[in-house]
């Protein structure tokens, strides 16, 4: 791939990302959704666009397999604008992938590029479909002919899709894990509290065993992303992009090893508390 292309590793991304970029998971969620048996992970290629490219798509995977370009993004919330963003990301993806070969559009002939699939694994709160076609005409403004993108929703809920969950045991554990921590949230735990229990409970129980063991700092980073973004976007205004995010992860890392639960979730909405933070840590 180009330079710019490059999987993208920070606490910006979600668990879903961060599961779905190892390779393996990858191919047991493009069986599942194609109802395929391919063994290979090598073969497979993650090309999920990085920030520089796309600094919208922290939610997304981008996989590159048997001539298909295949993207998956994840949504907690009902989003019916998701054919567009799903063209406009694919757009992306694919002049990235002819530039990382030298192609050209220019010449007259024809230029052979990956077939596109698209999901959307919606696990939000609201009810919803196990499945939906959301088409990009419903967005014209007036009917047109012969343009066409088609986003699948699927509603990856604990009652939805379940073939689909059974099929793919990374996808069936972060459903599991997602739905512990709200469980454990509306019994009146904090959300550290919450992501520690689910955790360890998805551990026993053996789901995403070994990812959870070996990522758990990384995974509480992530989930508190995920159940506070809008306290965590405000965050970002506030101590400006890219020094910013070094500093706050610096920061919620070692509130997280030094299991700091409280206080870490009180940093992402008190300013002048995170300020004594850094402080107090120099950074």
């Amino acid at each position: 791939m180009a330079k710019g292309n490059t999987i993208r590793r920070s606490h910006k991304d979600t668990v879903f990302n961060d599961l779905f970029s190892d390779k393996r998971n990858a191919l047991s969620l493009f069986n599942a959704l194609n109802d395929t048996d391919y063994q290979d992970a090598d073969s497979l290629e993650v090309v999920t666009l990085s920030d520089a490219i796309y600094i919208h798509g922290k939610n997304d995977v981008s996989v590159l397999f048997q001539n298909q370009l295949t993207l998956w993004e994840h949504q907690s919330t009902l989003n019916y604008n998701m054919p567009l963003r799903g063209l406009i990301y694919y757009a992306h993806n694919i002049d990235g992938i002819l530039e990382a070969r030298g192609m050209k559009l220019y010449g007259k002939k024809l230029v052979k590029i990956p077939a596109p699939d698209y999901y959307v694994f919606y696990n939000g709160r609201e009810d919803a479909p196990d499945r939906q076609e959301l088409k990009l005409s419903d967005a014209f403004l007036v009917p047109k002919e012969g343009y066409e993108w088609t986003a699948h929703m699927l509603n990856i809920n604990r009652n939805g899709n379940q073939n689909l969950l059974q099929r793919c045991p990374a996808l069936k554990g972060y459903v599991a894990l997602i739905q512990y921590v709200r469980e454990y949230q509306k019994s009146g735990d904090s959300l550290p509290e919450a992501m520690d229990k689910a955790i360890d409970r998805c551990t026993k129980e053996g789901m995403l065993k070994e990812y959870l063991l070996k990522k758990k700092a990384e995974v509480k980073l992530m989930l508190l992303t995920e159940f506070d973004e809008e306290a965590f976007a405000e965050t970002m205004r506030e101590e400006g992009r890219e020094e910013g995010e070094k500093r706050l992860n610096q920061l919620y890392l070692k509130l997280v090893e030094e299991k700091r639960g409280s206080d870490l979730e009180r940093a992402v909405r008190d300013k002048v508390f995170r300020d004594t933070l850094f402080e107090r840590y120099d950074l």
